[in-house]
């Protein structure tokens, strides 16, 4: 019986002790941590990353960044909570390791990150959310260090995003505002490329959006837009989709794909883009424009277009097509 005692009070001294190691790996892996990602910010001197506190969980190893901002350079990116849910022996990997071993041997990782945003202050340009979902794969190591120094990818990086209630914010372009119900991004880079957004190959869904035009062309249209019934601040759109890949890095030649669904009709595109700084100035290049599957009413108001214009639109089975030229915030149509 005594035994029996001994061995119980045994078992529960070495349960208690797993747990309290559980946690106290936890502090320290917490203060590593945030030593190495302040070391690192001061040797790059590009970066300035600061956060209220972080947190592990010490049992799933879920690592959570509370008021998380990123500075480089003109670029702040910013999350209310950034949580990083980690395999455990990635964990142990930077725990025992250290960040730089845990990083290069991270190869897959979740992170959730609740109200996150980016701002360019130069352009004054803005996403945000209330959430967004994101499902890495490559090396975490390589991807900090090519992200920060713009050194080439060592291995095949990819990434999968699922957000709510995005808001898209360009001011000063044709484009303005966007809000959109939700989003689904999948993005995808080769080893020995350097950038991830132009080398990349690219998909991006939005559903159930509105678009706020820019002031110019809510004035200029906005008899035509509200002939719709719709108000011209707050355009519905079901859907748009959006591919792209790269055909040349020398002068930033983007291979592209795109739909835009309304209740009215669908509009599709495809072709080229010559990418200039800043993006608006950006070049069409072999662009057809494809617009089909009219709903009845606007069907009529081609019809009518037509007899008070005096013109003949370039229909066929597939619908009006057209191919543009000029730049995205100056197109123009050819013949």
């Amino acid at each position: 019986m005594m035994n029996k005692k001994y061995f119980l009070i045994g078992i529960l001294t070495l349960v208690l002790a797993i747990i309290g190691y559980h946690f106290w790996a936890a502090s320290q892996a917490e203060k590593q941590i945030d030593k190495t990602i302040q070391e690192q910010a001061e040797q790059t001197k590009t970066i300035s990353v600061q956060y209220s506190g972080i947190d592990i969980d010490p049992f799933s190893a879920d690592i959570t960044f509370n008021n998380l901002n990123i500075i480089l350079g003109n670029h702040i990116e910013r999350a209310q909570k950034l949580k990083i849910d980690l395999g455990y022996l990635d964990f142990l990997n930077i725990y025992i390791g250290g960040a730089e071993y845990g990083l290069d041997h991270l190869d897959k990782a979740m992170i959730i990150a609740l109200s996150p945003s980016y701002t360019n202050k130069v352009e004054l340009q803005e996403i945000k959310s209330d959430s967004l979902t994101i499902a890495y794969e490559g090396n975490a190591l390589d991807g900090v260090q090519s992200a920060v120094n713009g050194t080439a990818f060592g291995k095949d990086q990819s990434l999968e995003i699922q957000g709510s209630n995005i808001i898209f914010s360009v001011p000063r372009t044709l484009l303005s505002k966007v809000t959109a119900q939700n989003l689904n991004y999948s993005g995808t880079i080769s080893r020995t490329e350097e950038n991830f957004w132009k080398a990349g190959t690219h998909y991006i869904r939005l559903d159930s959006l509105f678009w706020t035009p820019s002031e110019p062309f809510q004035n200029k249209y906005s008899f035509f837009i509200k002939g719709f019934g719709y108000p011209a601040d707050a355009i519905p759109f079901q859907s748009v989709e959006l591919r792209t890949k790269t055909i040349s890095q020398t002068d930033d030649t983007l291979e592209i794909e795109s739909s835009l669904k309304s209740e009215l009709a669908l509009l599709t595109g495809q072709g080229k883009i010559i990418l200039k700084q800043p993006l608006q100035h950006s070049e069409f290049l072999n662009m057809n424009i494809a617009l089909s599957d009219f709903s009845e009413r606007f069907a009529n108001v081609l019809n009518n277009i037509e007899q008070l214009l005096s013109i003949s639109l370039p229909k066929s089975k597939n619908g009006v097509t057209i191919q543009l030229q000029g730049s995205i915030d100056n197109p123009k149509i050819t013949e």
